[in-house]
């Protein structure tokens, strides 16, 4: 029976269909395991230091040495003009950035006292320590003198960039990291609120089947306690906070549909048709029952007395599992005062957050029947 339209299919799912492969792993893996780095460790920080300075002390002893062909004094100079700029350098990225970034009002007053009082004593290096001793051929400028002075700003702001870069990379990390943790504490608590919704949600509906039977007298009544039991069971302890075997999710669908069958019998013409291989894939739980218990319902609310009817076809192919599903519909009169629920916003909210990009969903209503279509690319246990 064929039937057009949808109500809800993404179009991150069609591509997924027509390009035939997609992502493997599941949302909960990939969710949990953002958080924060580690901090770089000391040792490895120190190596990671003495990298950078004695780069940088070699780099500007030979731009400086090579021209005058003087390579011994240049280094001696760099090592000795090597304090402040290591000092300045340190306190601004190790403890300044930590303790007062994004305060601007503490943190620039703050970066430009350490950069000026650090231009200061190079100054001094220069004057009493350098020029008289290694450049004796050169004349002392005045220690307020503005152009060695703006020099050296110059210098220190080029010495601090590299640090500082890394350590604002570390903190967009730390941001990006801690927002994917949050988005992931999110999702866990919207998923665990969807759940504790379904549950008392499916309990009523089987309940209200059992409590016809017992109405009736009927002797089904105590196997479909049992089998009742054996499915709470699973609510209980299988169907926790995980993926499940395809296979045991397809066992309690099949128990579901046979309870509904002892319940209706003749009233309801039932066709199902569950085939795998189920063994092998994961699913989440208890995310097919919405759209059987759905078509149940509407199916026996639109024909009370017979003529109630269901088709259902479950299979798995190449990692896909898809389901078809067409139920008998109340006429357009009862389903506009038909009571709503919220089984199929539910399931259509956990198919967005666990599968999303791997499924395609379509609802299609009709006068006088509903067509469901789903396809879900499971993973492998």
């Amino acid at each position: 029976m064929q039937t057009t339209g949808f109500a809800v299919q993404t179009t991150a799912a069609r591509r997924c269909l027509r390009g035939g492969e997609c992502g493997e792993a599941t949302i909960f893996p990939v969710l949990m395991q953002h958080s924060t780095p580690p901090p770089v460790s000391l040792p490895r920080k120190r190596t990671l230091y003495v990298l950078y300075w004695s780069a940088y002390v070699l780099l500007f002893a030979l731009a400086q040495g090579l021209p005058a062909r003087d390579f011994t004094t240049a280094l001696g100079n760099e090592l000795l003009s090597l304090p402040p700029k290591l000092g300045f350098s340190l306190l601004v990225v190790e403890i300044l950035m930590p303790r007062a970034w994004g305060n601007w009002r503490v943190f620039v007053p703050l970066y430009l006292v350490l950069l000026l009082a650090a231009a200061l004593l190079q100054r001094l290096i220069d004057n009493f320590v350098i020029l008289p001793y290694f450049l004796t051929h050169w004349r002392p400028e005045s220690l307020w003198s503005v152009p060695p002075f703006l020099y050296h700003v110059v210098k220190l702001q080029f010495v601090v960039t590299l640090p500082a870069c890394v350590r604002l990379l570390q903190y967009v990390a730390r941001e990006r990291n801690g927002a994917a943790a949050a988005r992931a504490e999110k999702l866990q608590a919207e998923l665990a609120v969807l759940r504790h919704q379904f549950h008392p949600h499916f309990l009523f509906n089987v309940l209200n089947s059992l409590y016809a039977k017992v109405l009736e007298r009927s002797e089904e009544a105590p196997g479909m306690v049992l089998q009742l039991s054996g499915m709470m069971r699973y609510h209980v302890y299988e169907a926790g906070e995980g993926p499940v075997p395809l296979a045991r999710e397809v066992h309690y669908l099949q128990s579901y549909i046979a309870l509904q069958q002892q319940r209706f019998g003749n009233r309801l013409a039932l066709s199902a048709d569950l085939h795998g291989p189920f063994e092998g894939l994961l699913i989440e739980p208890l995310l097919l029952l919405p759209f059987v218990e759905n078509g149940f319902k509407h199916a026996l609310r639109g024909e009370p007395d017979g003529g109630a009817w269901i088709t259902l076809y479950l299979s798995v192919d190449a990692g896909w599992m898809t389901l078809r599903m067409e139920n008998s519909r109340a006429t357009p009169e009862e389903a506009a005062t038909a009571e709503g629920g919220f089984g199929l916003p539910n399931v259509q909210r956990r198919l967005e957050l666990l599968y999303p990009g791997r499924h395609l969903l379509e609802l299609v209503p009709e006068p006088d029947r509903f067509f469901v279509l789903l396809k879900i690319r499971l993973h492998a246990a």
